[in-house]
């Protein structure tokens, strides 16, 4: 992370690549909303001078989604704001006049939504984390680390529709996949007999005001996904998963200390949220994950959905002791939209 704050520059140029990227994950009014922010923003209002001043990587800080979270939150607050959302359809100069307008009297309590990471917890990713799961098989002990509220400590509970007629699972709520490539082994089953996750802020869905925080973070012309949210919250407030508020290296030491019982793997996942660690606690991490794949042999995997320098999609890296080597077993959506397998 840069030492010195961001210039300006840097910060308008981080909110109209975010808007691009918007674009690409099928939100127009998020990618027009991010694209008015980048030239509207002042450093005469306090809104702006902390987001134009912004004291590290505003990329890697996801500096745009938390601006954007905190103008839906309040977009179901506010009928001024609110008549600027979907299904509102009115012109770009007129959204950009009304957005300014608003944040002349109101733009200091976004300044909250500034103080911590975006939490999507995208349901869907678990199409890709389905498909490390069902190739590593067996028993598994699932351990998932930035695990937010939950919703992907779950894998087995959801119904998939991999395109062509492929199906899997016959939950309540239905992921939809674009899959090619060679299909994971649907027919062996998906067996978690166990799970757990951290998190350093998690999120209780059963409480109204959490869940509606971790409801900012899903696009708002996005009904699809809103459904999907909605649908695992429902499930996840029933099932109460074991989510810890810990670092991802401290609970990893405590989780993985105990041996593997006979007949089982661990297995540590996560999705979209390494970048939000610092350098520090990522070393520290993975050093706990090292150390007890030595100890434990065969019975530890490490499967993550990650960024990396591919533009545009994340890895599907799976690493598997005792050797430790990594595989990338595919690419896939940030959103979960699509899958290609290797």
């Amino acid at each position: 992370m840069p030492s010195k704050n961001a210039t300006s520059d840097a910060v308008r140029a981080h909110f109209r690549s975010q808007g691009q990227a918007c674009a690409r994950l099928e939100s127009p009014f998020t990618a027009r909303l991010c694209a008015v922010l980048a030239d509207v923003l002042t450093l005469e209002t306090p809104l702006g001078a902390r987001v134009l001043t912004w004291p590290g990587d505003p990329t890697g800080d996801a500096l745009a989604l938390r601006v954007c979270g905190g103008f839906q939150a309040l977009s179901w607050e506010d009928a001024n704001l609110a008549a600027l959302y979907p299904p509102a359809k009115i012109s770009e100069q007129s959204f950009t006049a009304g957005l300014v307008e608003w944040m002349k009297q109101n733009d200091a309590r976004l300044m909250p939504w500034l103080d911590g990471p975006p939490q999507t917890n995208e349901v869907s990713r678990c199409s890709a984390l389905l498909g490390g799961l069902l190739h590593i098989g067996g028993e598994i002990e699932l351990l998932e680390v930035g695990a937010s509220a939950g919703l992907n400590l779950y894998p087995d509970r959801y119904a998939y529709d991999l395109g062509e007629g492929v199906q899997y699972g016959d939950g309540p709520v239905r992921i939809v996949t674009e899959w090619s490539g060679q299909c994971p082994p649907l027919d062996q089953g998906l067996r978690i007999v166990s799970r757990a996750g951290c998190d350093v802020a998690p999120i209780n869905v059963a409480d109204d005001a959490a869940r509606r925080r971790l409801r900012a973070y899903v696009w708002p012309d996005q009904p699809a996904r809103i459904a999907r949210f909605e649908g695992a919250v429902a499930m996840v407030a029933d099932a109460q998963p074991d989510i810890r508020k810990l670092g991802a290296a401290e609970f990893l030491r405590e989780t993985l200390a105990a041996p593997v019982p006979e007949g089982r793997i661990r297995v540590v996942q996560h999705s979209i949220m390494w970048q939000y660690m610092p350098v520090e606690e990522q070393e520290q991490a993975e050093h706990a994950i090292r150390s007890a794949g030595a100890r434990d042999g065969a019975r530890l995997a490490w499967l993550r959905l990650e960024a990396d320098d591919t533009p545009g999609s994340a890895a599907i890296l799976l690493t598997r002791f005792p050797d430790g080597r990594t595989v990338e077993l595919g690419r896939g959506d940030f959103h979960g939209r699509w899958v290609r397998w290797h």
